[in-house]
């Protein structure tokens, strides 16, 4: 019969074992409730949503931030704001995997939102008059924080979500979590900015012998021509 037919690419496969397998997909429906005895009886799809970038400093207006950048924090995560709102005793449900639409980046480095029960906001916060849910500049409000869709949303007791994301962000640089997160990463940021400046360095020390070493050799060539033309004299 005729021979069996060869894969011409086959040398070029790569074997299983070498194959780069990427981890899956987290569940984006994870959710982890508080409190935890609400496991099982929490309705909270009725609850409002707070993203990261709502109390995030680094983000723009257009990316969400919803609070003045004088009130807002570095980086906070979701696990983060969940604590904070365990020290105000609000319910809440973390979904640590759901991105935000308004902006993309955060899908990939601060993912995630919290489920809130804006009724139980009320008891931790009181009503609109009190100082614990006014700016740093002593205001309710932001002037140049325009509102959009949810930051009305106010319950029996006048406490808003924009209040609330005062409050979670003047809690969470004060929690022990955060605190060890901030500096691991500065040390992260220092070790990593001192190995490319090694790396630089010595990337800048190669070239310098390289340079010198082709200097060498140009008054080696220049040095082989003088001997030639000695060479030369002496045939005369």
């Amino acid at each position: 019969g005729p021979p069996p037919m060869v894969n011409p690419l086959a040398d070029l496969a790569v074997p299983p074992e070498e194959m780069i397998h990427l981890p899956p997909k987290p569940d984006s429906n994870i959710t982890h409730v508080w409190p935890v005895e609400e496991t099982f009886r929490m309705d909270y799809k009725t609850f409002s949503a707070i993203y990261p970038n709502y109390l995030d400093s680094n983000k723009t207006v257009k990316h969400g931030r919803r609070i003045s950048a004088s009130d807002a924090i570095p980086e906070p995560s979701v696990y983060e704001i969940g604590w904070a709102l365990q020290a105000l005793n609000i319910r809440h449900a973390v979904q640590p995997h759901k991105g935000y639409s308004r902006d993309a980046e955060s899908r990939w480095d601060n993912e995630g939102r919290v489920l809130v029960d804006m009724d139980a906001v009320a008891n931790a916060l009181g009503s609109v008059g009190d100082a614990v849910i006014m700016g740093n500049d002593g205001a309710f409000d932001v002037d140049d924080m325009p509102n959009v869709v949810g930051d009305e949303e106010t319950t029996t007791n006048g406490a808003s979500k924009k209040a609330l994301c005062r409050r979670l962000a003047r809690i969470i640089p004060t929690l022990a979590a955060r605190k060890r997160r901030m500096e691991d990463k500065k040390r992260d940021e220092e070790e990593e900015k001192k190995a490319r400046e090694k790396y630089l360095a010595q990337a800048k020390l190669g070239g310098g012998k390289g340079k010198s070493g082709g200097t060498g050799g140009g008054g080696g060539n220049q040095g082989g021509t003088n001997s030639k033309k000695k060479k030369g004299k002496k045939k005369r």
